[in-house]
């Protein structure tokens, strides 16, 4: 008796849930018109057995390309500092002209040498004289703070420049 008393109640309680229709089941659930019909082009239009793509790119490929692209990048990187840094010695000889004359044919203020034919190495070894305070005469005051403002590359560019006039 006690068992058919469990059953009944069992029964009762599993009924009343279902009764209050907190659940549905997926038969009572019905889809918009518009979510059916998408799925059912989509059953229509999809292959039945898997596709195969193939794909003709492998790493290396992907790799040699990367590799390349960075290399042209780098090149026109470096070729474009380069140009920008580049030191132009025709415009810096122009703070030099007021004294030693447009083609450096001149003594400076009439008591330094004629510049006019040095070569490189000697241009810059004055230069760097100058600048440092170890080289000069006369006009060692003078050029000390002109060669004050120069880098090395200032200086060289100067020195390419005034051994071509």
């Amino acid at each position: 008796m006690k068992i058919v008393l469990s059953v009944v109640l069992a029964v009762l309680i599993v009924g009343c849930s279902n009764e209050k229709g907190s659940q549905k089941s997926a038969q009572e659930v019905q889809a918009p018109q518009s979510v059916k019909e998408t799925v059912s082009s989509v059953k229509e239009t999809a292959p039945s057995k898997p596709v195969a793509v193939e794909v003709n790119t492998t790493a290396a490929d992907i790799t040699k390309k990367t590799e390349t692209t960075v290399a042209k990048a780098k090149k026109t990187t470096v070729a474009q500092v380069k140009e920008a840094m580049k030191v132009d010695g025709a415009k810096l000889f122009t703070a030099c002209s007021s004294c030693h004359g447009t083609h450096a044919e001149k003594k400076a203020l009439g008591k330094s040498q004629i510049i006019k034919g040095w070569s490189e190495a000697k241009i810059i070894t004055a230069l760097k004289g100058y600048k440092d305070g170890t080289y000069g005469r006369a006009m060692k005051a003078v050029m000390k703070g002109q060669a004050a403002k120069l880098s090395d590359a200032d200086i060289k560019a100067l020195a390419e420049y005034i051994s071509q006039l």
